[in-house]
């Protein structure tokens, strides 16, 4: 048995790779929006150069003639509507007075914050109240033989001030009632 033996001669070459795409040199392209602007540029530059052919020439200005001073002088504006107020004026009468008369100085405003069952509860609204800095106190009152506690807040001597704390108030959440009350 002979044996037949080839020995296979190892080649100094390379082995191609299989895949060409591999080996084939990727060329840098400029994307297409780099494309798109350059476009825009060179349209708006053609425009300007047809805008600017198609413009009659400069023509030299003239020098103005010496004019007169009567020529000179230009009509100032003239407003009628001065003239047009004053005779459609009206006079209103001082009713301050009037209204001052009408409001009496014998009454204090109160508002009521809450009315409760309970004189504890009614204790922590009256501490809510003067932890607030408004002047609050409780009134107990006798209706169809309960007691309820009313937290009345005041006196305010003017209207303004019993609105400013009517308003503190409804930011708190409450709806407080208005009570007017002589004085005493």
């Amino acid at each position: 048995m002979t044996k037949n033996t080839t020995t296979k001669k190892k080649s100094t070459q390379h082995k191609k790779p299989r895949n060409n795409r591999r080996q084939t040199k990727k060329t840098h392209r400029a994307p297409l929006w780099a494309w798109v602007v350059i476009g825009l540029l060179v349209a708006a530059l053609i425009t300007l150069l047809l805008y600017l052919s198609n413009r009659p020439p400069n023509t030299p200005k003239k020098q103005p003639v010496a004019q007169t001073k009567e020529e000179t002088v230009t009509p100032q504006p003239r407003f009628d509507f001065y003239e047009i107020l004053k005779e459609r004026e009206i006079t209103v009468p001082d009713r301050s007075a009037e209204i001052k008369a009408s409001i009496p100085d014998d009454i204090n405003y109160f508002l009521q914050a809450g009315s409760f069952k309970n004189n504890n509860e009614a204790d922590k609204l009256r501490a809510e109240l003067l932890l607030g800095n408004m002047e609050a106190h409780i009134e107990p009152s006798t209706r169809n033989g309960q007691t309820w506690y009313r937290v009345i807040t005041g006196p305010f001597s003017t209207r303004s001030k019993m609105a400013k704390a009517r308003s503190v108030l409804a930011s708190r959440g409450m709806s407080p009632l208005l009570l007017k009350r002589k004085k005493q």
